[in-house]
């Protein structure tokens, strides 16, 4: 008997075909076939946070990511697999919960599956085992190393560690590819839509008024000393004005008499657009700061204006870094540098805090200012500087200047507090300060640095100050030399060497001066004595005691006066985790060598611990002490919240001064949190003065709801950062604009901002409060609550430049969809049906739009995201040509955007004769 021209031997003929030229298997790099996964172990290793690392990310020399956080070593990264995924445009997703990972590769859509509890990969039929070090898992993330990477991704990895970069090399054409063929062509080279797939920029123009959004305080209370009653209040407001943002502050003393204000224009532009041919990135006017010299001035405040070309994210490793921020009353903020310890205050300056002179270590430096609220609560802000030699591009130019009325506020009330904390004797002058610093890009390795000033004298005089200094990198080591002298015959100069060894970071800088110059970046401990020579060194670490990483951060200082008079600073600071518990400590020594005194010596240490007693008792404690020239305590305190309900707390303090005939104090508080504000009531015991005090205070905030065209009451933020109108909704005719009659999106949750848990009301908005004040600020948007996910949104990634006072409408269109499954058989002479694996199949709507698929091992597939509309199912010409292959049925396919699914669309395909491929050609495209 005659067989049939397609049996089914003919028919897995066919369907092999079409899956090789499909997934081109025979051009796939050849992985060697791993032994067995049993010995792999199931609990995957977390990455180690004091490992992070940033690196730069280059696909064929573009530049995709200046940021991407890592783990691990240097030379064999752990690398994040889908913000790696995102950036190439990669078709993959990563599900940390189940520990798995599952894609496509390539043109060809070669299928992997990463499967950590087994500790195997699968790229299309071939196989590769991982190891338990390979990977690590987060609630958020999987980790691969880049050793395992490059085995799966068809892509080459180097790791230049000295550069923290990783350059990618593809060696299949990505998705991405086409466009950065593109982005190479621009004359400028620019990238800037590189991330738009992934990130929707916020645009917030500045307007010529808003209403003012504010953060107020209100405290009243009874004393039972002579004072009596008291009442206080701090006010913070910002907004736009005449295309500005503006700033302000005022403030009373215990008798509610105003006693600080404080005002400020300012406008800043990510792109440097300001001031015309400048470039400027920054404007302040008001009451600002001065910029400041590497050696000389120093930045101070006062009224007047200042600019800045320098990009608003960037600092130099020797100008060290300045650090402000709004401190209401009651507040205590904490400093870490690399997870160490740096400082700590709760007195304001002004209404803010102020940490000066903050030295940083060569490479990534991570900044931590943690704010303790008087209700127990802990908010904190994370800034990462990657700081180096400071070199420019060649013929790049930065250009800094400040013109500023020393010490003189704008709003001068009746008692004004001084707003420096330097040594009383350099800022005491009042007068006009004006401070030019201009950075210039000589060569690559070269940058040159010029400044002049004209600095206040308390004699009522001027002193003009000028600097030139240059920077460079020798044998990896960054290298800044500066010379400067004044108009009385003083000079300077100083040497400052910076560089890791191994695991440490390094900082040298010696200064010498002549003819009393004085350098306010250096000021001596006694400023009776004129400074003549002063050497600083800082060492930062990381050590492995154990298995457990302690940082650990040094820092020694000598100045030299005339006469031979010396004085010696040194500092050691370490901090780390002991069971469950934060714990810091430090020791300092000082020494002073002085004609006119004997010499002395002093040390003195702290430590300071916080934890959470099984997650109800929030304590932290700091302990003082000495040790020379006698060993005794000095300072102890105890703070304990008990969180009773989501919205009622306590507090509990206690405080002991040593120093002062055993001196010590009680404080207890119970804390109402509501959406509309914070109210506490207090009551404290001095037994120094025999005093106590009952006390209520009010924290909330007024927000503009641009929406209602009113405020709202909220918590405390609006008047000190950023806020935003989520307004989500159902796109129906898909214009991006909400129409009345289109319905809203309720229970659509927003990330970010320092608020958790918040979701749109019934009208599909919500109201984002504490964004802050930073160059940009993320959110992030979940669907998890959402009715009907069938949605097809905007990038839910969000990126927003937040202004104090302003609110940003962000509108977020969310288009219904559909989903269908579609089946593809071939049909056999014989009636038989046969599922048909890797066929290119596509979905046409009404308005040309395509719509790509392939087909799975038994011949299905899935189009899941589709928007509301009518499709008519075809098959890919090229594919169909090739293979002389044609549809034989035109099914319709409808999508309403119901949430229900679409019944299942099953087609069958015939393979013509090749005596027959010229009629097939024509049909081909089904």
């Amino acid at each position: 008997m005659r067989k049939p021209p397609y049996s089914r031997e003919a028919g897995v003929a066919a369907a092999l075909l079409i899956s090789l030229w499909a997934t081109d298997a025979w051009a796939a790099d050849p992985i060697p076939r791993a032994p067995s996964a049993a010995d792999h172990a199931t609990d995957v290793a977390t990455p180690d946070p004091a490992t992070l690392l940033l690196f730069s990310v280059t696909l064929d020399g573009l530049t995709l990511s200046e940021g991407l956080g890592a783990y691990g070593e240097t030379d064999d990264p752990l690398v994040p697999v889908s913000e790696l995924a995102r950036l190439l445009e990669a078709d993959l997703d990563v599900f940390p919960a189940e520990r798995r990972i599952v894609g496509r590769l390539g043109e060809a859509r070669r299928a992997l599956l990463v499967d950590l509890n087994s500790g195997t990969a699968r790229i299309a039929a071939q196989e590769l085992h991982l190891s338990r070090q390979d990977s690590a898992v987060t609630a958020t993330e999987i980790y691969l190393r880049v050793s395992a990477l490059q085995k799966l991704l068809p892509l080459k990895v180097e790791v230049a560690s000295d550069e923290l970069a990783l350059k990618l090399q593809a060696r299949e054409r990505f998705p991405i590819q086409a466009r950065l063929d593109r982005l190479v062509r621009r004359p400028d080279g620019s990238q800037s839509n590189l991330s738009d797939q992934e990130t929707l920029k916020v645009v917030q123009p500045y307007a010529f008024f808003t209403p003012p959004g504010m953060d107020v305080v209100l405290d009243g209370g009874l004393d039972s000393g002579a004072r009596g009653g008291r009442s206080r209040y701090d006010i913070r407001l910002a907004g736009d004005l005449f295309w500005t943002n503006f700033q302000g502050f005022l403030a009373s003393d215990d008798e509610g008499r105003a006693t600080n204000a404080r005002l400020m224009f300012q406008r800043q532009s990510l792109e440097g657009d300001l001031l015309g041919p400048l470039h400027a990135r920054q404007i302040s006017a008001g009451d600002t700061f001065s910029p400041g010299l590497p050696i000389g001035p120093r930045s101070v405040a006062g009224r007047g204006i200042s600019f800045s070309t320098a990009p608003l994210d960037q600092t130099n490793i020797f100008n060290r870094i300045d650090l402000r921020g709004e401190l209401p009353p009651g507040y205590d903020v904490e400093l870490y540098v690399n997870d160490v310890l740096r400082s700590s205050t709760s007195q304001a300056v002004n209404g803010r805090y102020e940490f000066l002179n903050v030295p940083l270590s060569p490479g990534l430096n991570v900044l931590r200012t943690v704010t303790f609220s008087p209700r127990g609560e802990r908010q904190e802000e994370v800034q990462v500087v990657n700081v180096g030699a400071a070199l420019l591009r060649p013929g790049e130019a930065r250009l800094s200047f400040g013109i500023v009325d020393q010490d003189q506020p704008l709003i001068r009330l009746r008692k004004v507090n001084s707003v420096f904390l330097g040594d009383p004797g350099v800022f005491a002058a009042r007068g006009r300060r004006t401070v030019a610093a201009l950075d210039f890009g000589l060569t690559p390795l070269v940058s040159l640095t010029a400044g002049v000033a004209q600095v206040p004298q308390i004699d009522g005089g001027k002193l003009g100050v000028y600097s030139l200094g240059g920077r460079t990198s020798v044998l990896g080591i960054a290298t800044q030399l500066d010379l400067a002298w004044d108009g009385r015959g003083g000079a300077g100069a100083s040497l400052a060497l910076a560089g890791q060894f191994r695991r440490v970071s390094a900082v040298l800088r010696h200064a010498e001066y002549e003819d009393n110059f004085v350098d306010e970046n250096n000021l001596a401990f006694n400023p009776r004595l004129e400074l003549t020579r002063r050497s600083e060194l800082t060492l930062d670490s990381s050590l492995n005691l154990r298995g457990r990483i302690v940082p650990v951060s040094m820092r020694a200082i000598r100045n030299e006066y005339t006469d031979g008079d010396y004085d010696v600073l040194a500092a050691a600071r370490a901090s780390s985790s002991l069971a469950r518990v934060l714990v810091s400590a430090g020791l300092e020594y000082q020494r002073q060598d002085y004609r006119t005194a004997r010499a002395s010596d002093t040390l003195t240490g702290y430590v300071t611990a916080s934890t959470f007693r099984g997650y109800r008792w929030q304590v932290r404690t700091t302990f003082d002490y000495m040790l020379v020239p006698d060993v005794r305590a000095r300072f102890l305190t105890v703070t304990l919240d008990r969180q009773i309900t989501d919205a009622w707390s306590l507090r509990f303090g206690l405080g002991e001064s040593f120093d002062n005939t055993d001196a010590w104090n009680l404080l207890a508080s119970g804390i109402y949190t509501t959406r509309y504000g914070d109210l506490a009531l207090t009551g404290e015991y001095d037994n120094s003065v025999g005093d106590f005090r009952l006390s209520a205070q009010w924290n909330f905030g007024l927000s503009y709801n641009p929406e209602r065209r009113g405020y709202d009451l909220t918590r405390t933020g609006p008047g000190s950062g950023g806020s935003a109108l989520f307004n989500a909704f159902i796109d129906e005719n898909s214009d991006g604009v909400r129409q009345a009659s289109e319905p809203p999106a309720p229970n659509v949750g927003i990330e970010g901002g320092g608020r958790r848990g918040l979701v749109t009301d019934a009208t599909g908005r919500v109201l984002v409060t504490g964004l802050g004040g930073g160059p940009t600020a993320l959110l992030d948007v979940n669907l998890d609550k959402l009715d009907n996910p069938s949605v097809l949104t905007p990038p839910t990634h969000l990126q927003l430049r937040p202004r104090p006072g302003s609110v940003a409408r962000v509108d977020f269109p969310m288009r219904p969809t559909g989903e269908v499954m579609v089946k593809v058989e071939l049909l056999r002479d014989d009636g038989q049906k046969v599922g048909l694996s890797s066929v290119r199949v596509q979905l046409i709507s009404e308005h040309g739009a395509t719509v790509d698929g392939m087909t799975e091992f038994d011949g299905s597939a899935v189009f899941a995201s589709l928007p509301i509309g009518v499709y008519r199912l075809s098959l890919e010409t090229r594919q169909a040509e090739k293979l002389r292959m044609r549809l034989l049925q035109r099914p319709i396919i409808v999508v309403k955007g119901d949430g229900n699914f679409l019944p299942d669309v099953v087609v069958q395909v015939r393979f013509e004769p090749p005596a027959q491929e010229t009629t097939i050609a024509r049909a081909g495209g089904g």
